[in-house]
């Protein structure tokens, strides 16, 4: 009856039954703390654990689940080596939270540790595991998980294993390779073709990138607001304006799709880097939101690319309101400053960092 109304989404009548109960047994307790996990109330969750008479690896686990998915990493992982017993499951939930909350070095950590402990991973952890090599970028890190799964007993035929290996290859640039799996797919969804042309684009093949957009809607697949974000992003680092402009005005005239801020920004950052500075300044003010503060960083920085200081002006006034601690906005009007030889302007704006306590974070380098 507890996973029931847990099941329905009235956690607060399943807590109502639970404290009526005139024996809870460990599964009882396990129902009630799961069903707090699955609805997001870790205060709740974490009371009735510190409650229970004991414990097991499930108890373990939701914990572990639940502390990932709110994104405390250093909670799950303390619940994580706690746990007296670690299933498939427990590893699970910590490797993923690890890919999906931007710690990708340490979700490959713990694949090492649980191979060296002779834990076999199933296909949940391996599709964890090359996400977070997705966002690392490592080639040779990338070379060895295909390997590893080629040579395990996982089906590849399987579509969310598949789309994983291809968007790994391709955002590790190992394009030849996420190639030939991309053709091989029995049925290419949007998202294995979002995948491939994410990693043309990063890798500097925009005409790649358009063509396959196209060869994607000739096959009859209809993109979504991801799609388009995906390709205007690939024009804006590849310059393709015309392109761009295509697309935008076919996600609004045929797909019915009504633009996004980030996608506002996209064609913001691809005007601006083509010197289009008066058109992207218009985009902006036509917009039936108003922009976020990186819609106007990025054209502040394309009028740094480009010299124009009035324009530049304008739009560092307007990130000053909005972003009046963020130290990159100065940074960049004092540069447009200083390429006229503007010094006294520079000196202006270094002087209204230092009165606003606005400080730059000094940068460094590996090399």
């Amino acid at each position: 009856m507890i996973v029931g109304y847990v099941n329905a989404g009235d956690v607060v009548e399943a807590k109502k039954l639970f404290d009526e109960m005139p024996k809870r047994n460990l599964a009882s307790w396990n129902a009630m703390i799961t069903g707090f996990v699955r609805f997001r109330d870790l205060k709740s969750a974490r009371k009735l654990f510190d409650e229970m008479p004991e414990r097991n690896v499930v108890s373990f686990t939701a914990m572990i689940d639940g502390y990932a998915k709110a994104g405390d990493m250093a909670s799950a992982r303390v619940f994580f080596e706690q746990s007296p017993d670690r299933d498939l499951v427990s590893w699970s939930a910590l490797i993923s939270g690890y890919a999906q909350n931007g710690q990708p070095n340490e979700a490959v950590k713990l694949f090492i540790e649980m191979q060296s402990r002779k834990v076999k991973p199933d296909e949940f952890i391996v599709v964890s595991l090359m996400s977070a090599c997705s966002q690392i970028g490592n080639l040779e890190l990338a070379k060895w998980v295909d390997s590893y799964v080629s040579q395990s007993s996982l089906d590849l035929r399987r579509g969310h294993v598949l789309a994983a290996l291809v968007d790994m290859n391709a955002k590790c640039g190992n394009m030849d390779r996420a190639t030939m799996l991309f053709e091989e797919m029995p049925n290419r969804d949007l998202i294995s073709f979002c995948s491939m042309i994410q990693g043309l684009s990063i890798h500097g093949r925009g005409d790649a990138a358009v063509s396959l957009f196209d060869r994607m809607i000739n096959e009859g697949l209809t993109p979504d607001d991801v799609a388009f974000t995906v390709i205007l992003t690939a024009c804006s680092h590849s310059g393709l304006v015309k392109e761009g402009c295509r697309f935008f005005d076919s996600m609004i005239d045929v797909y019915s799709l009504v633009p996004s801020i980030d996608h506002y920004a996209c064609m913001v950052d691809l005007l601006g880097r083509a010197g289009k500075l008066k058109a992207a300044y218009e985009l902006l003010n036509s917009m039936p939101v108003e922009p976020h503060a990186a819609a106007w960083g990025a054209l502040l920085g394309a009028c740094k690319l480009h010299c124009d200081i009035e324009l530049g002006e304008e739009i560092a006034a307007r990130l000053f309101e909005l972003e009046p601690q963020n130290a990159g906005n100065y940074v960049l009007l004092s540069d447009i400053y200083a390429a006229t030889n503007r010094w006294l302007d520079v000196s202006v704006v270094r002087n209204k960092m230092s009165e606003r306590g606005v400080r730059k974070i000094p940068g460094c380098s590996w090399i």
